[in-house]
């Protein structure tokens, strides 16, 4: 079966705070577990990095709303595509708050350049432009 993702950074709106986050992510997990996405979303206080997955229309949908959340502003799309797999089926919206750098990392990653290459067969295997990302959410959760 073939799903969808997109990864995409963003910059809060001023003023934004703990609680605000915080109801986003109840408001998000709920719909995204209707619409079967899945994936995660990391923020360093000014700035989030997300990746999203699932099926094509389930994350078509909770993407438009993304686009048009006040939230955020400065949406730069970094991924949206085929995948030939999901990666964070156990997480509705996984959260987690992280300094600058690692979020930076995440933003930079050549996703351009891999995008031909995340819908193909990888033997069981994440993509490379993602294994980072799975690497880091691992740790976090080991801890």
């Amino acid at each position: 079966m073939q799903y969808h993702a997109i990864a995409y950074a963003s910059t809060a709106v001023a003023g934004l705070t703990t609680e605000d986050v915080d109801r986003l992510l109840i408001d998000a997990r709920a719909r995204n577990q209707i619409q079967g996405v899945t994936g995660v979303l990391l923020y360093d206080g000014s700035r989030f990095f997300q990746y999203l997955e699932g099926p094509d229309y389930g994350v078509s949908k909770i993407y438009s709303r993304i686009q048009e959340s006040s939230k955020h502003a400065r949406i730069e799309e970094l991924f949206n595509g085929p995948v030939e797999a999901t990666y964070f089926r156990q997480w509705y919206m996984a959260c987690s708050e992280t300094d600058g750098s690692i979020l930076q990392k995440f933003c930079t990653k050549e996703w351009r350049r891999e995008a031909p290459y995340l819908g193909e067969d990888h033997n069981g295997e994440p993509p490379e432009v993602l294994q980072d990302l799975i690497q880091f959410w691992n740790e976090i959760c080991s801890d």
